[in-house]
């Protein structure tokens, strides 16, 4: 089921609860996929008044810190 957010940048929200994953829809028609994202902490962007909000809150707690891919370490040599 695609969920509304009201965002310049993301149109809908998806669960997929077999992969525990989370699909964000924008408006240019990329879709990011952010695994490892419970039901509860899908529910809590469903239930929320301000779903952007609480999407990047969410966002931010998924992100660690520490080396960057290797994926990233040649673009650092550059």
């Amino acid at each position: 089921m695609l969920v509304p957010v009201e965002s310049k940048q993301i149109a809908f929200c998806s669960y997929n609860e077999d992969e525990s994953s989370l699909y964000l829809y924008y408006h240019t028609g990329d879709v990011a996929i952010f695994s490892s994202i419970g039901k509860q902490e899908y529910q809590s962007v469903i239930d929320s008044p301000n779903r952007y909000d609480t999407l990047m809150n969410l966002m931010k707690k998924g992100q660690t810190e520490g080396p960057l891919p290797e994926l990233y370490e040649e673009f650092e040599q550059n």
